[in-house]
């Protein structure tokens, strides 16, 4: 690590900024899976059917983009939509005061 003298806090502003953007990028690269998925796609990874996502894809609230031209699912936001309508809290953080509530 090398030694940074800042003249102001722009220069901090700037710096925190270069490493954000660097962090960012290299967590994107170490990524496993894709940001968008296909319906199929999702349906593979969840291990249910193509109809099953479809149907879901229809809920109010459910993480699916039709910005590229078909139903793209947001994978992040289907993990946090899965955890949220399930017991994920109830059994991974067992005994937390966050899980009792």
């Amino acid at each position: 690590m090398s030694e940074v003298t800042l003249v102001n806090a722009a220069d901090l502003q700037e710096i925190i900024g270069s490493e954000v953007r660097k962090a960012v990028g290299e967590a994107l690269r170490e990524r496993q899976l894709p940001i968008l998925l296909s319906l199929q796609d999702a349906a593979d990874l969840l291990g249910v059917s193509h109809t099953t996502v479809y149907r879901a894809s229809k809920i109010q609230g459910f993480p699916v983009t039709h910005d590229f031209g078909h139903a793209k699912i947001v994978t992040d936001q289907l993990l946090e939509w899965i955890k949220s309508r399930s017991n994920y809290d109830l059994v991974y953080n067992f005994g937390s005061r966050e899980a009792v509530r």
